[in-house]
């Protein structure tokens, strides 16, 4: 599986990014320690994390790579999407996810987790 960010979403990752910083493709099911608890949606959403070493936890037991490193995800999300995807910023600065099937998620949020306490 192979995701493309566009530069003016690589952009936005650098200025956070830290030498130890791992990118994560969280699919926001209520699992792990990113997502949010107790919300139950039909809708399909993902969030891109930025997140240390020490907070990928088991549940993120698969990868993608990308044009900023390997990506990981969690296992079972790889349904949810597509072997080629694209991260790009629309006119409203929100964050797409598409991939050869069409939009995978339309606001996909950007997280940057590393000041979070430790998992």
């Amino acid at each position: 599986m192979q995701l493309t960010i566009s530069e003016t979403v690589v952009e936005m990752i650098h200025e956070k990014m830290r030498e130890d910083t791992r990118l994560v493709l969280d699919f926001d099911d209520g699992v792990g320690p990113f997502s949010k608890q107790s919300i139950c949606s039909l809708n399909t959403a993902f969030q891109l994390v930025l997140a240390r070493p020490d907070q990928i936890t088991n549940e993120f037991d698969a990868s993608l790579t990308s044009n900023l490193g390997t990506v990981a995800i969690k296992g079972y999300a790889i349904e949810q999407l597509d072997p080629a995807m694209t991260l790009t910023r629309d006119v409203n600065y929100n964050l797409v996810l598409s991939g050869q099937s069409g939009l995978l998620d339309n606001h996909l949020q950007l997280i940057d987790a590393q000041s979070w306490p430790a998992v």
